[in-house]
């Protein structure tokens, strides 16, 4: 997944994980998800020890990478999209790979804003085909 932010700032993320609505959080036991900011020139690979928490699949979201939000760490998704592709939330840094995280505020820097309010997306799949 490619999303170009209002603000212009390009990231995605990529994970072999099979989306699912309602199956809650998806494990990738391959470790190869990953988020990216391509206006950061940076790839955040999925924690060692977080491979439970992949993706987040539930209807009424869209794309979401990384845990929900824990009272604990004072964290949550590291990428939440909602369905409306307007509203949503970052705490990159919770189950990805980043050093910078701001614990407990949304964080701007992958959005270039506090919401992500996409403009453009572009999805691909692999179908498997040989």
């Amino acid at each position: 997944m490619v999303f170009q932010s209002k603000s212009d700032y390009i990231f995605g993320a990529y994970s072999p994980c099979k989306w699912e609505s309602d199956k809650g959080h998806v494990q990738d036991n391959t470790l190869s998800s990953f988020i990216f900011s391509q206006t950061h020139d940076q790839v955040y690979p999925l924690k060692s020890g977080y491979q439970s928490e992949a993706i987040y699949c539930r209807s009424g979201y869209g794309p979401t990478f990384g845990s929900s939000y824990s009272e604990l760490s004072k964290s949550g998704h590291d990428i939440k999209i909602c369905s409306n592709f307007t509203d949503g939330i970052s705490y990159l840094g919770h189950s990805y790979e980043f050093n910078q995280q701001k614990n407990g505020n949304f964080d701007p820097y992958l959005f270039g804003q506090n919401k992500p309010q996409i403009k453009e997306c572009e999805i691909y799949v692999d179908f498997g085909i040989k």
